[in-house]
């Protein structure tokens, strides 16, 4: 489900994620959030107009969301804004930076080792939660290496562009503060 307008859509589909692109199509951007919390952590910061967010169901529908969102603007590149915000929670930013809605322990691993984290800083995590990894980060102050996902993230989607000339950010928040944490900017 997403909101716009203060409108509920059941439905992510192609022509239902395609629907705000092709009213907004006279707009220079959208912002696609998972949440609420997303939606207002990044109105607070930005204080865009209402009708550029684009609000799905937490896990269940932002990298539908994303990924529906970039078919679209490969098949019908000129009704895309020239720039996509996407701002998630910890578990859809992994999803984005990886590309898939399924996402395993193993695959989190390796962006992470990616990212700059050693294999002796994750071992207390291989047998738990993936979800247990963000407050480490968080609370850690390891804000560089969530600001590097972010990074992933958007290079992720600008490679599954086709259009080069649409600008991404991606940012990311914690619901515990409900504000935006570390950003690809």
């Amino acid at each position: 489900m997403f909101v716009i307008n203060n409108f509920y859509y059941a439905k992510i589909k192609l022509m239902s994620i395609a629907f705000p692109i092709e009213k907004l199509k006279n707009s220079k951007e959208i912002i696609i959030c998972d949440s609420d919390i997303s939606r207002n952590a990044h109105k607070i910061l930005f204080r865009l107009n209402d009708e550029l967010y684009i609000t799905t169901n937490g896990t269940d529908g932002i990298f539908s969301a994303v990924s529906k969102t970039v078919s679209y603007c490969n098949t019908s590149p000129s009704v895309c804004p020239a720039k996509i915000q996407i701002v998630v929670n910890w578990i859809n930013l992994l999803k984005v930076s990886l590309w898939k809605d399924d996402i395993s322990t193993g695959e989190v691993f390796m962006l992470l080792k990616n990212a700059g984290i050693n294999s002796n800083e994750l071992q207390p995590f291989k047998n738990s939660d993936i979800n247990d990894i963000f407050p480490y980060l968080f609370y850690g102050k390891r804000l560089d290496i969530l600001r590097r996902i972010c990074h992933s993230a958007k290079k992720k989607v600008e490679s599954n562009l086709k259009n080069n000339s649409i600008r991404i950010d991606c940012h990311i928040i914690s619901e515990d503060i409900k504000g935006i944490i570390a950003s690809s900017l």
